[in-house]
Parts: C-alpha cells; sequence; structure tokens
C-alpha cells in the first residue's frame, strides 16, 4: 500500500466520521430543540453621590435595562404531552468581561413538564415570585433603576429573587397561573436554615394581568446564629392595557425578623414598597416608561422615593437603543436621614441621588 494511497483513506475516513458526528449532533439537537441565547447590554451612566466623598461619577455600564447574560436551554418531547426541559444560564459583566463567579449562577435546571398539569423542575432557578411579578414592573427589573427586587435604602428590602437547592412547580389552568416554591437548606439537623419557601397565583385576561405572592425565607447555616433572619413579603402587582399605553401598579410588604439576638447590624424592620408607572409609544419604534416608587419605612420618620423612566428605540426586533434616568431622596426629619439610592446592588451613602444613562442592547 503506498504512501499516496494510504493518506487519501485516511483522509476519506476522517471526513466520514467527522459528517457522521456532525450528523449525529444536529439530529439530537434538532429533537432535543437545542438552542443558545444571551443579551449584552452595555452604556454610558452618571452617578452622583457615589462615593463617601460625595463625588459624582461616569462609567462604562453593564445591564443599563437588563442584566447582561449568556444561556443554553433545550427541550425534548417524551410523548404523551410530555416534555423534558433544561435551562444553563449565567451573568455577564460585558464591561470588564468578567463571568459572574458561578458559571451558570442565574439558572442551572432540568425538569419535566406536561401540558395539562405543569411542570415540576430541581435545581438553581428564579423564585416563582420574581417570575410572575416581572412583567408588572415599568422599569424591568433594571439593576438601575428600578426597585421592586430590592430597595436602594438601609436597611433594604427585598424578596428572594432565585434559590438554590430547589424545587418548582409551574401551571397554566385557562387564564389562571400557579407557582411553588422551596428551596432546601441543606444544613444537617435543621429543617429552616437557609431556606426560602414561595407561592405565586396569577390572571391573565385580556387587558388585566395580576398576581399575588408570598415569599418567605430564612437565612444562616444554623437556627440559633445571631445573624439568623426570618424575611417574609407579600406582593401584589398587575398591569392595565388601555390600547397600547400599559398601566404598572404593585405593593411589597416586607418583615425582618432575627431568630436570634438582635443587634444594630441584625434589626427587625418593616417596610412597604408602593409603585405606579405607565407605559405608551411615542412615535415609530419609540417607547417611553415611567413612574414612581415609594418605600414606606414604618417607624422611621423618612420614606424614600424613586423616580424613574426610559426611552427604547427600536432598531430591529433583537437590537435598541436606550436612555434612562431616576433621582432617588429621602426626607430627613429631626436629624434622621435614610439613605437611598438609585443602584439596587450598592449600599446608598446619602439621602439623595441621582442617575441617567445611555446604551445599546442586543439579544441574540
Amino acid at each position: 500500500m503506498t504512501h499516496a494511497f494510504r493518506s487519501h483513506r485516511l483522509a476519506t475516513l476522517s471526513a466520514a466520521t467527522l459528517t457522521a458526528l456532525l450528523a449525529g449532533t444536529a439530529a439530537h439537537a434538532q429533537s432535543s430543540n437545542l438552542s443558545m441565547y444571551g443579551l449584552i447590554d452595555l452604556g454610558l451612566e452618571y452617578r452622583t453621590n457615589n462615593n463617601a466623598a460625595g463625588n459624582s461619577q461616569w462609567r462604562v455600564n453593564s445591564g443599563g435595562i437588563n442584566t447582561s447574560r449568556f444561556g443554553f436551554k433545550g427541550q425534548e418531547d417524551l410523548g404523551g404531552g410530555l416534555s423534558a426541559q433544561f435551562n444553563l444560564e449565567g451573568e455577564l459583566s460585558a464591561d470588564t468581561g468578567a463571568a459572574d463567579t458561578a458559571l451558570f449562577g442565574r439558572q442551572a435546571w432540568v425538569g419535566v413538564d406536561s401540558k395539562s398539569l405543569g411542570g415540576v423542575a430541581l435545581g438553581r432557578m428564579s423564585t416563582v415570585a420574581y417570575d410572575f411579578i416581572a412583567p408588572h414592573d415599568f422599569m424591568g427589573y433594571a439593576p438601575q433603576y428600578s426597585w421592586v427586587t430590592g430597595t436602594a435604602t438601609v436597611p433594604k428590602a427585598s424578596f428572594t429573587s432565585r434559590i438554590s437547592n430547589g424545587v418548582r412547580y409551574l401551571g397554566q389552568f385557562g387564564n389562571v397561573r400557579l407557582g411553588l416554591n422551596a428551596g432546601l437548606g441543606e444544613v444537617a439537623g435543621s429543617l429552616n436554615a437557609n431556606t426560602s419557601r414561595g407561592i405565586s397565583i396569577g390572571y391573565d385576561a385580556g387587558p388585566i394581568s395580576a398576581q399575588l405572592s408570598l415569599d418567605d425565607g430564612r437565612t444562616a447555616a444554623t437556627e440559633t446564629a445571631t445573624t439568623s433572619t426570618s424575611n417574609r413579603s407579600w406582593i401584589a402587582s398587575g398591569t392595565y392595557s388601555l390600547g397600547t399605553t400599559k398601566l404598572y401598579a404593585g405593593v411589597r410588604d416586607t418583615k425582618r425578623e432575627p431568630v436570634g439576638t438582635i443587634s444594630s447590624s441584625n434589626a427587625a424592620f418593616h417596610t412597604t414598597l408602593y409603585w405606579l408607572g405607565a407605559s405608551a409609544p411615542v412615535a415609530n419604534k419609540v417607547t417611553a416608561f415611567g413612574g414612581i416608587y415609594v418605600e414606606n419605612k414604618h417607624g422611621t420618620p423618612s420614606n424614600p422615593v424613586m423616580l424613574a423612566g426610559k426611552v427604547h428605540y427600536d432598531l430591529s426586533k433583537r437590537t435598541r437603543l436606550y436612555a434612562t434616568a431616576a433621582i432617588a431622596r429621602a426626607q430627613t426629619e429631626d436629624g434622621v436621614a435614610t439613605r437611598t439610592g438609585v443602584f439596587r446592588d450598592q449600599t446608598p451613602l446619602t439621602n439623595h441621588q441621582t442617575g441617567i444613562g445611555f446604551g445599546l442592547q442586543h439579544r441574540f
């Protein structure tokens, strides 16, 4: 057998093997309906009072209206109205290219869904409260500038957005949606430490969308740790469409109660957040959103307020330009000031802050 013949035969076998592998992969991907997706959101932002000295700052900002992310998801038809599903999703700081500390910290779950009975999933996932409330926030859970998932005030009030070691059920019955989730604490000897639980019921019909959620969680590794707290939120929210105009409203009542010793860093508090907003098209491919968040910090003289708004200009179905702005302020009475800000993930330093941003978002 000549060297040329052996080389030709090897090349032919390699090509055939590669073709078979690619064909098999394509067939498997088709049967599993596998897809990769993501969102890159970058812009310029100016924010006042951004350090202890009260200095302002310009920055390249990742996540002006939505958190940058990437993910994989798939679904396989099992027959009889059943399907297997999975979702892996990670967070990305697109301004630096850094990924979140957990590769798939946003979603990492697998489940089985029935068209008639609903679906059950296991793993790392968003809570039912997070999913049911999201369409009712006029700022769309923007890291800046929305207070629905968590207030940018001290002390910070929030409900659980995601759980690990979780079990979740989602079902659709006509116009009614039902969701249940539980996060196991996985602490030996304790059924409560690090646990979470939630229930949501939603209703969608015609111009009306409404939901009611209860989110309840316990922090810390032991039930008697001085830093352990019980955090419970009731959230009611909804939207009403008037043609192309949409109205948004909601209320979130949150109570935090230390399980162990009460201290200055682990104090009990009770807050109620209200929000009201609207959106409407203002020109071809241009939509404006705006509204107000008001937090009643029970037992204190200061009630923080944030006015926020954004404008979208859709270049295509996947790409948009946007502008955002917000101003947050808390009253100061009798020398007592509540620190507040426009960015939910930053601890505020003063009783007022302003931010503006301009950016570009692309979905793939």
